[in-house]
């Protein structure tokens, strides 16, 4: 913990709510120039309800820097845009604790260096090439469907043997069903057969008039 004598952060109470950063590093600069390491600014509230006021922290390098600026800047007067006076109380901050300033990185910068992204760089300059309308991708297609309509099928192995079973089961049902035709028309028109049939019907003929006959001779002999 740092003694009285050791302490280098102070902070200036009642300032203007409204004061920005740059109005009050220009009057600090205007005499601290370059004898402080870090500053701070918390900004007030100034509403109709509530009005706080805006308060800085700063870090000096000695503490014989933060005499001096006590002894100038505390009673200092502050006039806000509207003419209102503001009376600055400078005090010890009661942390004297400063956030670290973080490491610069090694790599800040080097992107613009880097071969990919000048190559991006490069591409983007570039002027964009419009795509072509509708109607003109509209032909396009239909150019190519054309033209791939115009090529040979190309058929696999797989598609060959497909087709090869298709057309021996097909052969073998014409086989049979010629056949079968073949056979009826043999049975139809043969000889053999027609005259079969022309004797059955003369033997029903000859029995015919021998029944008749004997049908006379009874009747005959019945007289």
């Amino acid at each position: 913990m740092k003694g009285q004598s050791d302490k280098t952060k102070v902070v200036v109470r009642h300032l203007p709510p409204t004061i920005s950063q740059a109005t009050l590093m220009e009057q600090i600069d205007s005499t601290f120039t370059g004898r402080y390491n870090w500053m701070s600014l918390r900004p007030g509230k100034n509403s109709q309800k509530h009005r706080s006021y805006a308060r800085a922290y700063i870090d000096f390098k000695s503490p014989e820097d933060v005499i001096e600026f006590a002894e100038f800047f505390n009673g200092h007067l502050f006039v806000n845009e509207k003419g209102t006076q503001f009376k600055a109380i400078v005090e010890y901050a009661p942390s004297q604790r400063v956030p670290k300033l973080s490491k610069k990185d090694g790599r800040e910068g080097t992107i613009y260096k880097d071969p990919e992204y000048l190559e991006f760089l490069e591409i983007i300059a570039k002027p964009a090439e419009n795509l072509p309308s509708a109607e003109i991708q509209l032909e396009r297609r239909e150019a190519e469907r054309a033209g791939a309509a115009k090529e040979a099928p190309i058929v696999t192995p797989l598609m060959d043997f497909v087709r090869q079973k298709r057309a021996a089961k097909t052969g073998s049902r014409r086989i049979l069903s010629n056949s079968k035709i073949s056979r009826k028309a043999s049975a139809s028109g043969s000889p053999s057969s027609s005259s079969s049939k022309r004797g059955s019907e003369k033997k029903r003929i000859s029995k015919t008039m021998v029944f008749i006959s004997l049908c006379i001779n009874f009747c005959e002999h019945t007289r």
